[in-house]
């Protein structure tokens, strides 16, 4: 955008003018994803097809520098601020408690440069925009390791380690054969021949990387040690870009918000000293099935009903097993998986993890993991809620009359 330089643009105009206010809706990327995710409900966001790809628009500067006392966005009726942008190719919105002491124009500053901060994240993480660092780490695939910048490392060691501690249900490295397929309608399932070639290319132990000193992640080393592996982290990437907008909201002193990226919820403090309350959609799409009071911790959705095709009488959903490089069977698939853990980076990849897993091993999974809890819907409709969250959980004859924040969709 052209500035004059008599004129100062306001910070509101500045995320009307790129789609991050409220209600302002930019072209979402058309490129099919393994994992889709929406947004939500209680701000009247509709659920989008979804995919790691372009930024809200990639003609905007995500690091312009708002002046504070550009004219305020507005502050709703419950005393928060709340704007959206469509960003990793999904809704990504940020909702802020403007607390005593603190003005909507400083809110505002601070939404925008979490915002920026999630395009920072997606041009460092992304597989599908072709100049991103993680295209070309896939690019010199085969090569010796090679310098990677702290961001990248982080999300790649943590993937390696749920990688280990699920067996492979998720896998970063699922990229070699699941760019194969599309879950957009009218799409074909590639050939059995093909995806078993392709499968040699899965396995994250072949993920190499190399700590720096003292620090990991400076100097740090990594690379693919057979060529033509992928690395695809669409089911981490979002929650590490939430946990880092989370970060920036909190560096300018707003600790009780929500930022919402596709499914991947990272709730921080209260509102006016209440619980966020974060629903668990129905899969049928009426509505929630039950809410969750939560602070300070990561409630991330993934759901089989919403993004699938079907082909000769075979219903295909998204989630995609690394271990087999095909979609679940229906029947062996949970309709969503919800799963609550201290951060949105773990409780993504934690989400895909049990989600691969099917209903009955994911919960035991979720039971012998300390730091994660998980709502589950079977198959068959029924609703398993872990240990945890049974003191928690309340179904939507319980949720309260008053619905203080977010619905969480599935991704």
């Amino acid at each position: 955008m052209q500035r004059k330089a008599s004129r100062t643009p306001s910070l509101w105009a500045w995320l009307v003018a790129f789609g991050l206010a409220s209600g302002c809706q930019s072209p979402t990327a058309s490129t099919p994803t393994p994992k889709p995710k929406s947004t939500p409900a209680a701000d009247g966001a509709s659920p989008p097809a979804v995919q790691p790809t372009s930024p809200a628009n990639p003609t905007a500067n995500p690091t312009a520098n708002p002046t504070q006392d550009a004219a305020a966005p507005p502050l709703r009726a419950d005393g928060t601020v709340f704007a959206g942008a469509e960003q990793m190719g999904t809704r990504v919105t940020i909702k802020v408690w403007v607390g005593p002491g603190q003005t909507p124009t400083q809110a505002g500053v601070a939404m925008q440069e979490a915002f920026a901060e999630i395009e920072r994240i997606e041009d460092i993480a992304s597989e599908w925009r072709p100049h991103s660092e993680l295209s070309q780490f896939n690019g010199r695939a085969g090569l010796p390791a090679f310098a990677i910048s702290p961001d990248l490392y982080r999300i790649l060691a943590r993937g390696k380690e749920i990688a280990a501690a699920s067996n492979g249900a998720f896998d970063p490295t699922f990229h070699g054969v699941g760019y194969l397929w599309s879950f957009q309608p009218g799409a074909q399932p590639p050939d059995s021949k093909t995806i078993d070639a392709h499968l040699k290319l899965v396995n994250w132990r072949e993920l190499e990387l190399v700590p720096g000193t003292p620090d990991p992640t400076v100097g740090a080393k990594g690379t693919l040690r057979k060529e033509g592996m992928k690395v695809g982290l669409g089911a981490i990437a979002k929650g590490y870009a939430v946990d880092r907008a989370s970060d920036v909201l909190k560096r300018h002193g707003f600790v009780h918000h929500i930022v919402e990226g596709g499914g991947d919820t990272y709730v921080s403090g209260t509102k006016n000293g209440k619980p966020w309350m974060v629903g668990v959609q129905d899969p049928s799409g009426a509505g929630a099935i039950g809410a969750l009071p939560v602070r300070d911790e990561a409630v991330v959705t993934s759901g089989d009903y919403q993004r699938y095709f079907e082909f000769e009488g075979v219903r295909y959903a998204h989630i995609l097993d690394p271990r087999t490089g095909r979609p679940l069977p229906q029947s062996q698939s949970a309709q969503s998986v919800t799963v609550v853990a201290g951060n949105a980076t773990d409780a993504d990849a934690m989400c895909t993890a049990v989600a691969v897993m099917g209903p009955k091993d994911g919960m035991a999974f979720v039971e012998s993991r300390p730091e994660i809890e998980a709502v589950i819907i079977s198959p068959t409709g029924e609703v398993m809620v872990s240990t945890g969250l049974k003191d928690r959980y309340l179904p939507t004859d319980k949720k309260p009359a008053e619905d203080e924040s977010t619905a969480n969709t599935d991704k």
